[in-house]
């Protein structure tokens, strides 16, 4: 073996390899001078390595690179002794400079191959011979039961009537297993969010993602293959309600979205998939260690409550982490079913952390043969990729582009076969502590953030309460759960346009949805009274509003709340509000507006009520009433004095 490897495993091929020499009919011809200048050289290529319960057999060529012909080419097997056992040991060696010491363990005759039918032929330079190699597991000590070497083959020849010497190497890794390795690729229907309400989206990306972009290529991929697929059901709820028509904002406005057909159609193609592959994320594919961070957990309820909502029947469900950490992955557990790990450093299929069970996935393609010990080829990358699903208990892939699905998803090899999210669940778990909490947070969402969300929550809900024909209370817990999706991460700036374009929707950029005005002092001119209030309507969509009024003495002074009232977009209304006198003075009122179900629109409006109790009519009444008991007395005493008279007559 050339010098890559170890020189105490080359001291004990040595012998052999003389013995062997020995042992083959050596040319008597003299040595050509101009021959023997040449270093006689081979590369060795490895084809096939085919490991069973009982054998090895590696398959493979060798063809003469040199300047100078070859004869009695002659390849022998060997291994190393030494157990690549753990997922780190395996990435290890893919990148090694060198093999670990070990032998060549040629002990039977079938571990050696002599090339050619003859060795005296001359082997030209460029030429190609094949060769096979194999010998019991048992004979070369390969007797754990699952566990992964270093193999390989030494190749021999003799040039210009000389000794045998080596000539090229090649080597790969072998894996035993007992069972074969389950294998899942789970591919991630979910994008963006873009939806601002009902029928009105931000931009037409998503039409061009689901006709003949991302999304479409991803479905493709599914269909089929019997892929594992997973779906948002905040991408779902986008698509049918664009499947009906929609519209796009613009710079000047609104136009007419032209993606109502694509959109029904990948719906279509979706529903007719089976659901046994398929399976259904947390609403809007939340940033789950970023919502257990935040201190509020309406968004948290949010997303739950949406899940519920949207999930389609007969689905598993399915938490999704990036960076995660203890409390991300507690939240998961009590909001999904299967707890996925994307990134999380850890080389296991099926972990334990604390309580919570979790699946490891992989975005990232699987380690590529790269060294010179183990350059890359289908081989190389079929050994690296069997030994870390052997190390690591499987292997899960993640895909939310068409260029990470694999393409052997159907036709795996040898010693891997197709799983569910199921059948890795039930692997043993490796226990594992998650790394602590990111600080400061990196996520979609951190505290700065969460104001605004809650914000434009409140907004949201007033303007619902306000104009509930307007659509918008359909989508307060949607939007509140889409503010914090895995998309935002690294994307500050899309969140804050579709944030923005919510906001710009439902709520005026600065002010109130609703204003309120009247006079600071109002005089009643009778024990009952109207005073007027003017309330403008300042959304785009008519709203149902109700004036509230009170004071702080209402046994002298009662304000009644009127009807509610309808007022058009833009526009101003006056209403009355009855008041009933009881006493004179002055007393302290406060009005404000309010939906119909009490939904505060405005705030408190101070106006000082004054009354008499009596006003210009009831002193007319007074002044009369006054006059007739005057002229009633003196009447009365006239009547009197006459009696006396007629008395004393």
């Amino acid at each position: 073996m050339t010098s890559p490897r170890p020189g105490p495993r080359r001291a004990r091929l040595a012998p052999l390899l003389a013995a062997l020499a020995l042992a083959a009919p050596l040319a008597a011809a003299p040595v050509d001078p101009a021959v023997a200048a040449e270093e006689p050289t081979a590369q060795v290529t490895l084809t096939r390595a085919d490991v069973t319960a009982t054998s090895v057999t590696l398959t493979g060529m060798v063809t003469n690179t040199g300047t100078v012909p070859l004869t009695d080419i002659r390849v022998a097997l060997w291994r190393s002794p030494d157990l690549l056992l753990s997922p780190e040991a395996v990435a290890g060696a893919v990148t090694a400079g060198t093999t670990t010491p070990g032998t060549a363990r040629v002990v039977e005759e079938t571990n050696r191959d002599r090339l050619g039918d003859d060795p005296a032929q001359e082997v030209p330079p460029g030429a190609t011979l094949p060769f096979t190699v194999s010998g019991t597991r048992e004979a070369l000590g390969l007797v754990h039961a699952s566990a992964t070497w270093w193999a390989g083959v030494d190749a021999t020849a003799r040039a210009g009537g000389r000794a045998l010497q080596p000539v090229g190497t090649a080597r790969t890794l072998v894996s035993a297993s007992e069972t074969p390795l389950p294998v899942a690729t789970v591919v991630e229907l979910s994008a963006p969010p873009r939806q601002v309400k009902k029928d009105l989206f931000i931009d037409d990306g998503l039409h061009t993602e689901v006709d003949g972009g991302r999304l479409d290529a991803l479905l493709d991929a599914v269909e089929g293959s019997g892929t594992t697929w997973v779906v948002d059901p905040s991408l779902l709820a986008e698509l049918e309600d664009m499947a009906d028509g929609y519209r796009i904002r613009t710079a000047d406005g609104t136009e007419a979205g032209t993606g109502a057909d694509a959109a029904a159609a990948w719906l279509g193609r979706l529903r007719a998939l089976p659901t046994g592959s398929g399976a259904v994320e947390l609403f809007g594919s939340p940033d789950l260690p970023a919502l257990a961070a935040l201190p509020d957990e309406v968004l948290r309820t949010a997303v739950s409550a949406e899940t519920d909502a949207n999930a389609p029947d007969g689905l598993a469900r399915v938490a999704v982490l990036d960076h995660p950490d203890a409390s991300g992955l507690a939240l998961a557990a009590q909001l999904g079913g299967h707890v996925v790990l994307l990134d999380s450093g850890n080389p296991h299929v099926h972990v334990r952390a604390g309580e919570v069970d979790a699946l490891v996935a992989s975005e990232e393609t699987p380690l590529v043969p790269s060294s010179a010990l183990l350059p890359d080829t289908a081989l190389n990358r079929a050994a690296v990729r069997l030994a870390l699903a052997r190390a690591a208990g499987g292997e899960l892939r993640w895909a939310d582009s068409p260029e990470a699905i694999p393409a052997d998803t159907t036709a795996l090899p040898p010693g891997l076969v197709p799983a569910t999210l199921a059948d890795l669940a039930a692997l043993p778990a490796h226990d594992w502590a998650p790394p602590p909490a990111q600080t400061p947070a990196i996520g979609a969402l951190d505290a700065g953030g969460l104001g605004r969300v809650l914000e434009l929550r409140d907004r949201m809900a007033a303007y619902a309460a306000a104009a509930p024909a307007s659509g918008v209370g359909e989508y307060v817990d949607a939007q509140t759960a889409r503010a914090a999706s895995r998309w935002w991460t690294g994307e500050a700036d899309a969140q804050s346009a579709w944030l923005t374009s919510v906001e710009q929707r439902v709520a005026l950029p600065q002010g109130d949805l609703v204003t309120l005005d009247a006079s600071p002092r109002f005089t009643m001119t009778g024990g009952t009274s109207e005073f007027p209030v003017t309330v403008t309507n300042r959304i785009q969509d008519p709203i149902t509003v109700r004036v509230v009024a009170s004071t702080d003495n209402p046994q002298r002074i009662r304000l009644l709340s009127p009807d509610p009232v309808e007022i058009p977009s833009g526009s101003a209304s006056t209403v009355l509000v009855p008041a009933e006198s009881a006493g004179g003075g002055v007393v302290s009122a406060r009005v404000h507006v309010e939906t119909a179900d009490g939904h505060r629109l405005t705030p408190d409006r101070e106006i000082a009520v004054e009354t008499t109790n009596v006003g210009t009519i009831g002193w007319v009444i007074v002044i009369a009433s006054g006059l007739v008991l005057v002229v009633t007395t003196a009447h009365r005493i006239r009547q009197v004095r006459r009696q006396g008279k007629g008395e004393d007559g």
